[in-house]
């Protein structure tokens, strides 16, 4: 694969030396161009919706395969936004520019501050996002490139087998594809890229470690998983399968699952803030009709890693894996309670809920319009597709049995179900 024609300025060493002035680009990414998206809501949970279609949703006929979600408490609407340089803030690897979740996150904001555009698939055609471009003019030193924050979920009631993300022109019947050196293209970052370069990976909170940062080890494997990544060409990738280790996504599980096929968690609130993420404890694994921890709380009251897999213990029910939390954190003289009743800022036990994140995950990328000739066209589009579908199949856990009695059983705050790393 070739690198792409351009040279990554420092924007570090621009500013030492003085420079104030502008750069002047081919291009430069403007804002999302809402012709083809139409908003909803709020429903019941609090949540909007964008959702996009094949063509304008006043025409008819305009059919949609996804939408983009948001809620106001983190982000805003239309739920995605539009940065140019954008301010280094704190960051180790800051970047000039990004396409991230509306709000007031920004591009270069610390870890879990909700970067991340959530789009969910709702059918089995291309998800097509088009974007406005300017002229260009962006601060000296500013590389031109702009980072994409994307968090991808499967909600169609199928399990797929990866997908495809591309370049090009038009909505609907009417895409056309971007070709080689018309300006525009992903940015290639060789053979090795960093997971903050290119990426498609599930929670940390659920496969991953990372001791410099103070994270919990994941839930189901210490070794990160997700999907393998292949630029194709310089306007195409897609994915080559899944990788992980033997408790890896694609042992446990199968194929990326769709929200209805993810198993139920337990969740523990170990802060009592219902802005940050619960932990999760314990899984439900329909085939032993059992519940499974992987995780527990030590003696000085901090949540502790002790199995992998599905190798946890096993409790009948989930009264069980609360007397077991409970009985743990009295040792160091704390005392649990369901959220629902006791006040904000103490840790509590936060119930039973679907682990979401088994069906989304993060997806990193570049985009690169700095060569494009705005003479040619003022917009271009992100295009989604290639998600093909298939039969689920159950993984390790036995994850498609209902076990809806189980949830309806358990306490749980409303929208506090998420998963963390801790």
């Amino acid at each position: 694969m070739k690198m792409m024609h351009h040279f990554l300025q420092s924007s570090l060493a621009v500013a030492i030396a003085g420079v104030t002035s502008s750069a002047a680009f081919g291009a430069a990414i403007d804002s999302w161009d809402l012709g083809n998206v139409l908003g909803s809501g709020p429903d019941a949970d609090g949540n909007y919706f964008s959702t996009i279609y094949d063509a304008s949703p006043t025409s008819g006929g305009a059919t949609s395969s996804g939408y983009i979600k948001y809620d106001l408490d983190e982000g805003a609407a239309p739920g995605l936004k539009v940065v140019s340089d954008a301010p280094a803030e704190d960051s180790t690897s800051p970047v000039d520019n990004c396409i991230m979740a509306a709000g007031d996150s920004t591009c270069n904001g610390p870890f879990q501050s909700g970067k991340r555009f959530k789009l969910d698939r709702t059918g089995f055609e291309p998800i097509d996002l088009v974007f406005n471009l300017s002229d260009g003019t962006l601060a000296d030193g500013n590389d031109g490139l702009y980072k994409v924050f994307q968090k991808y979920g499967n909600n169609t009631g199928s399990a797929l087998g990866g997908f495809n993300i591309g370049l090009g022109f038009g909505i609907g019947d009417d895409f056309i594809a971007s070709t080689a050196d018309d300006g525009l293209s992903f940015f290639n970052f060789g053979e090795n890229p960093r997971n903050s370069e290119f990426s498609s990976l599930f929670a940390q909170g659920l496969f991953g470690e990372d001791e410099d940062r103070g994270r919990l080890r994941g839930y189901f494997s210490g070794e990160r998983s997700g999907f393998n990544l292949n630029l194709v060409n310089e306007d195409l990738f897609q994915t080559t399968g899944l990788f992980g280790d033997e408790y890896g996504y694609e042992a446990l599980f199968g194929d990326w699952m769709s929200y209805s096929m993810t198993p139920d968690g337990y969740f523990y609130d170990d802060d009592g803030d219902p802005a940050t993420d619960n932990v999760l404890m314990a899984h439900y694994d329909a085939s032993l009709d059992k519940w499974i921890m992987n995780r527990g709380i030590d003696g000085d009251g901090n949540i502790l890693p002790t199995a992998v897999g599905n190798e946890g213990v096993q409790y009948d029910d989930i009264a069980a894996v609360e007397a077991a939390l409970t009985a743990q954190a009295l040792v160091s003289g704390l005392v649990l309670s369901a959220c629902a009743d006791v006040p904000l800022g103490t840790a509590c036990l936060a119930g039973t809920g679907a682990i979401e994140d088994l069906a989304k995950f993060n997806v990193t990328y570049f985009i690169d319009p700095v060569g494009f000739d705005l003479a040619d066209q003022s917009t271009f589009t992100l295009r989604l597709s290639g998600s093909a579908r298939a039969v689920p199949e159950p993984g390790a856990l036995a994850l498609f049995a209902t076990g809806l009695g189980l949830l309806l059983a358990g306490w749980r705050r409303a929208g506090r179900s998420k998963t963390t790393a801790g």
